[in-house]
């Protein structure tokens, strides 16, 4: 059988640190049948003690395994063995998904998610959100967790063969959570995978990150799939995202409040409010107690304060959707208001 093609370059960002990648390995993948280059495989190079007969140990990850030689052949070999067991269907996995130590791959063929493990059916799905909700269910069912969120999907970078965790997902009525990747490329990019079709906008410093929920709404409601693009909110966005994020916005002059009853108590909180005047939105950021930042975009309060109290009745935080008040009003007084308004659902705009 023909061997892979390995070529290295130096890491150009290697800053001399022990576990920083010195070499960076392109690797072309046609003698194992598929038509695709990896670019950067980042490698460390170790340096042993000189009374070591080997003086060096060459490490990498491929798709999450960690790989250590001590020659660039031998670990050439090792990865090439590696790619030749994870390829199917011609192709190496699209994600990984994992379950504490354990994790299997998936894969794309002829349009669909493709994932199996061992003593397990196959499972398979359009989209990445259906297939993890599919494989977290069988997984809750089967006793193995006892929450969706214990199971994690990567995506696998064909620059690198890196396991990439999204950055936050997104989530329409209807639909099942779609994760947010980023990619590899000079010009980082924020993906969403739709029935295999990638909506992508340049991450830019974190606008991309208001840019993306409006692009996927405008998607689905050409597909029929939603009414109003607004309905594509942002969840579990990460510190880091939050903060490139919100220097593209500015504090609204008002903020949401509510009374959180979840696990028996009874605290008081509040939703801050920003403006995106680039988009002419509003949007609600809350934060859950991991830091993780759930947004909401509106054109206007009203509708703001709506999608808000859905969400936080969703999640047991309030027991109605009206409960979610504007700079403070109490649930009684906001249910007396409810009432002289005749049962409107939502909150006077006075701000």
């Amino acid at each position: 059988m023909t061997r892979m093609i390995f070529t290295y370059r130096d890491n150009p960002t290697w800053d001399g640190q022990a576990g920083t990648p010195k070499l960076l390995a392109g690797i072309d993948l046609t003698p194992l049948g598929v038509a695709a280059t990896i670019d950067e495989l980042p490698i460390v190079v170790q340096v042993l003690d000189k009374t070591e007969p080997v003086t060096e140990v060459y490490k990498t990850f491929v798709a999450g395994l960690p790989l250590e030689r001590r020659s660039l052949a031998k670990l050439e070999a090792t990865v090439e063995h590696y790619l030749g067991a994870l390829i199917h269907y011609a192709s190496l996995p699209e994600y990984i998904f994992q379950l504490g130590e354990r994790a299997w791959p998936i894969y794309r063929h002829e349009g669909q998610l493709l994932a199996r493990f061992p003593g397990s059916r196959h499972f398979a799905a359009e989209t990445i959100g259906e297939l993890r909700n599919d494989l977290a269910d069988h997984f809750k069912e089967s006793g193995v967790i006892g929450y969706r969120k214990e199971m994690t999907v990567f995506n696998l970078s064909r620059s690198d063969l890196q396991l990439y965790a999204p950055i936050c997902t997104l989530r329409a009525p209807g639909l099942a959570e779609i994760p947010v990747f980023r990619d590899k490329e000079a010009v980082v990019h924020l993906v969403a995978p739709i029935n295999g079709r990638p909506i992508i906008t340049e991450l830019a410093d974190g606008a991309g990150l208001l840019e993306l929920p409006p692009l996927v709404g405008d998607y689905l409601v050409a597909q029929g799939r939603l009414t109003d693009a607004d309905d594509v909110s942002v969840r579990k966005l990460s510190r880091a995202g939050w903060r490139a994020l919100v220097s593209h916005v500015h504090p609204y002059s008002c903020a949401f409040t509510y009374t959180d009853r979840s696990n028996g108590g009874r605290a008081r909180r509040e939703i801050p409010i920003y403006v995106d005047e680039a988009r002419g939105k509003l949007i609600a950021a809350r934060a859950n107690r991991m830091g993780r930042v759930s947004l909401h975009f509106a054109a206007d309060v009203p509708h703001l304060q709506f999608k808000v109290g859905e969400e936080l009745t969703e999640i047991g935080k309030i027991s109605v959707p009206t409960y979610v008040t504007l700079n403070g009003i109490e649930e009684t007084a906001h249910a007396e208001y409810v009432t002289a308004r005749g049962g409107s659902t939502l909150a006077a705009l006075a701000v």
